[in-house]
């Protein structure tokens, strides 16, 4: 039962089982959800959810040895691939509308929450690639995803701070793809400055200049698809190199789910 999915998910010994647990009962939710939506139904932010969240964030607040990479993966819905994957029929935008509908509704309900946790695991120390650090900057990342989707200036303001301050790649990308993907007023022009700057930092580095090419083409908001065709006339991007065309063409077509299956076609005449 959800009930039982919901104990499993916080109190479980088991990090598999407590992972497991969680992603049973965010489906078990997002088909009920869909349903209305697909009904004409008004949507409702399922207090089961709020509730298994609000223990795990709790535990992990209160716990500091708690495995942080777990954390990570208990506060993650199932990706819009994996859900279009699942159903029989996808309908692309109310799995797309579903899922950003709870993920938005979490960050808005716990938001108090996931900004300690977001704070709890900030580290001014030297950067490290071991196991411990790299589970604490897989949450602090999550956290600050949560926290921008609430379009609050403060959340913002953190993004671009992080983005700014950043002593490592995975928490300047984290930064600098929470500001692509905020449709907040406030993030209009940092994310173009953003963008403009981490070109300028790394354009001697054709790897890294393809995640720059990634972090665009998968941006979830309107206009995307724009975007993408503008980066097509770029000086770093050719047509012959597969890393490029991967980066580029391969991440929007693969990725980016809601302006790859967009209703006009638009999409499917592009990758044609």
């Amino acid at each position: 039962s959800r009930d039982e999915l919901l104990f499993l998910m916080v109190n479980d010994s088991d990090g598999f089982n407590r992972w497991n647990a969680s992603q049973l009962l965010a489906i078990d939710l997002f088909e009920e959800l869909q349903a209305e939506l697909v009904a004409g139904n008004t949507l409702t932010l399922p207090e089961s959810l709020i509730e298994a969240y609000t223990g795990v964030l709790n535990s992990s607040l209160a716990d500091p040895n708690l495995d942080k990479a777990m954390v990570a993966q208990l506060l993650s819905l199932p990706t819009v691939g994996f859900l279009i994957e699942k159903a029989q029929v996808a309908n692309v935008a109310s799995i797309f509308a579903v899922r950003a509908f709870l993920l938005n509704g979490l960050a808005d309900a716990l938001y108090p929450l996931f900004l300690d946790v977001y704070k709890q695991n900030v580290s001014s120390a030297e950067y490290a690639a071991d196991a411990e650090s790299i589970a604490r900057r897989s949450l602090k990342n999550l956290a600050l995803a949560y926290l921008v989707r609430t379009e609050r200036d403060e959340a913002v303001a953190l993004a671009q701070s992080q983005f700014t301050a950043a002593s490592n790649m995975t928490d300047q990308a984290a930064g600098l793809r929470c500001l692509v993907n905020s449709a907040a007023e406030t993030a209009v022009a940092l994310k173009r400055d953003a963008l403009n700057s981490f070109y300028e930092q790394w354009s001697h580095e054709p790897l890294v200049v393809d995640q720059w090419f990634v972090i665009q083409a998968v941006c979830q908001l309107p206009g995307s698809l724009d975007q993408v065709k503008q980066l097509l006339e770029h000086d770093d991007f050719d047509i012959r190199n597969p890393n490029k065309v991967r980066s580029l063409i391969g991440a929007f077509c693969a990725q980016n789910h809601i302006g790859f299956h967009d209703a006009s076609g638009e999409g499917y005449e592009f990758l044609a």
